[in-house]
């Protein structure tokens, strides 16, 4: 269920940096120049261009140093969530956004992913002993610098106030478990049109991680998957993602995380 990765990079030193310098597009206002209008010259401004960067939430709850510092290569870091963290869709079902981001950004992580699980949910299992609360507290010997809880889509069925509430536990459990550790859930995350459901899921999580003051990372009110890219990220099961998705998510994510280190002073983006 759970394995190891050290992402192929255990010789990466602690101190390498670890931010990703991105082209933000973040345009000033161009001045075209002087145009004359009889004897006098008027100088043309155009707004910023559409595609400009769009601040983020401010949903970050721990410094910036210390996600930098979480997020840097080598960091151990502990993943648990659902079959988009098993790798389902993917080429022999194994290769999820979570391997993905691990060997992208060197980190030694235990990926536990298990299909059908959420929060509240046991799918086929019909055992408490495979919801993310026990999962996390299976790996109690762990001290992990980041923590991402992933999901779930498959809380489905699960009432809101029983979600939410459910979250809250869970993700307290994981900061009592591991204080020094920071601790990120990331919400629904389906292609279209199956993310048109998870609405409700999303704002349960959210609610439940705000109330555990844990940072809330939400694909779907960040809209990484659309009408017009869906196909080509979604599985011929339209529920899970291809190998190109589940690349694509460990992207956003790592931007995400990205984004939750930057200085303040920096701009934040979607």
């Amino acid at each position: 269920m759970a394995r190891r990765t050290d992402g192929g990079r255990p010789d990466v030193p602690r101190s390498f940096p670890t931010r990703r310098f991105r082209n933000r597009r973040t345009l000033p206002m161009v001045a075209l120049g002087a145009m004359a209008v009889g004897t006098a010259g008027l100088l043309v401004m155009l707004p910023a261009v559409s595609n400009a960067c769009q601040v983020a939430p401010d949903t970050a709850l721990v410094p910036a140093d210390r996600v930098r510092d979480a997020i840097a290569p080598g960091s151990d870091v502990l993943i648990v969530g659902d079959s988009y963290t098993k790798g389902s869709g993917s080429t022999r079902s194994e290769h999820g956004w979570a391997q993905d981001i691990v060997t992208d950004l060197g980190w030694d992580a235990t990926i536990d992913g298990l299909g059908g699980t959420g929060y509240v949910n046991t799918g086929t299992y019909g055992s408490s002993r495979v919801t993310f609360s026990a999962r996390i507290a299976a790996h109690r010997d762990l001290d992990p610098e980041l923590v991402l809880v992933q999901g779930s889509q498959n809380d489905w069925l699960v009432g809101t106030d029983q979600l939410r509430t459910t979250v809250e536990s869970t993700l307290r459990e994981a900061e009592r478990q591991w204080p020094d550790a920071v601790i990120v859930a990331i919400g629904p995350s389906a292609p279209q049109p199956r993310a048109e459901v998870t609405g409700g899921i999303s704002s349960a999580v959210a609610a439940g991680a705000k109330a555990a003051g844990v940072t809330y990372i939400d694909p779907l009110e960040r809209q990484w998957f659309t009408t017009m890219n869906s196909p080509g990220f979604a599985a011929s099961d339209g529920q899970h993602l291809n190998d190109v998705g589940y690349q694509y998510l460990a992207d956003k994510v790592a931007d995400a995380l990205d984004d939750l280190a930057a200085p303040s002073d920096e701009p934040q983006c979607l």
